[in-house]
């Protein structure tokens, strides 16, 4: 029996699933299984202005929450190379996934996220066209997804010159997912009153995001979520820090709201306008 290989992270939730792109690789190579520890309360980076959904007692803002960890820990545990997700409360590992963000030079904040850590273990670089996520085909609750449009928009990261108004006659093809108040802020902001789904843990969300007809969002976890899986899905780019980029069939991202409309309408057709 193989020893399970052992990595050690302090990153938020969106750089952790593009980590597992590499821990999948290693597995694929090594037929060694992860054992992930996450350590929980890390204090949070952003640029100027920036909102952190989650914060510490003092109100700074942090990477992983306990709350995030226990969303997260289903879904990662089912994947076939992990074999668990843990707190990480001082254990030995193999791979310092920290090494990333504090220590090494990886271009940050430009290029695309999903590369930084093939800088520093480059053993792991891995095909990103192919999804490095797996998740049953059938949901464990009934609902027709694949009829969905799926969006998530946080309060971080976003393009204010666009606008989706034009969302409005679409309304009942869309269902929000995310944050009570994230969806809050964008129905009010948009004038749109759409439905929202609010998954027990990411396990379930991811199930949604896979059997969805699309996805569109903003530089988020939910985003990585579906580039993860390879799920049909637009990127409304960050014009300040452009370091999400979907690869593979139907991925697309955008800077101007005729981008952002052209591939919505292609998506929601299954079909290419002049």
């Amino acid at each position: 029996m193989n020893i399970p290989l052992k990595y050690k992270t302090s990153s938020p939730a969106g750089d952790l699933i593009s980590f597992l792109a590499g821990i999948k690789k290693m597995w694929d190579d090594t037929g060694r299984k992860a054992i992930i520890y996450q350590r929980i309360g890390m204090q949070g980076i952003g640029y100027d202005g920036s909102i952190h959904p989650f914060q510490n007692n003092d109100g700074e803002p942090i990477c992983m929450s306990e709350y995030m960890f226990e969303m997260l820990k289903p879904l990662i545990e089912e994947q076939e190379y992990v074999e668990s997700f843990l707190v990480w409360k001082g254990e030995d590992f193999d791979v310092d996934f920290d090494l990333i963000r504090l220590e090494r030079y990886t271009n940050q904040p430009k290029g695309s996220l999903n590369r930084w850590f093939n800088y520093v273990f480059p053993q792991m670089a891995s095909d990103l066209s192919k999804p490095w996520l797996t998740l049953p085909d059938t949901l464990n609750f009934a609902f027709p997804w694949h009829d969905k449009v799926l969006i998530n928009f946080t309060q971080r990261y976003r393009n204010y010159v666009i606008t989706y108004h034009f969302l409005k006659k679409y309304q009942d093809k869309i269902m929000f997912v995310g944050l009570a108040k994230e969806k809050y802020i964008f129905c009010e902001t948009w004038d749109l009153d759409i439905e929202h789904y609010q998954p027990d843990n990411f396990y379930q969300l991811g199930q949604a995001i896979k059997n969805c007809k699309f996805f569109l969002g903003n530089q988020s976890f939910c985003f990585q979520l579906a580039e993860s899986l390879k799920t049909p899905r637009i990127l409304e780019t960050f014009t300040l820090m452009p370091n999400v980029m979907p690869i593979g069939e139907k991925a697309y991202d955008f800077y101007h709201q005729g981008g952002l409309e052209y591939y919505f309408n292609l998506l929601l057709e299954d079909k290419p306008k002049l």
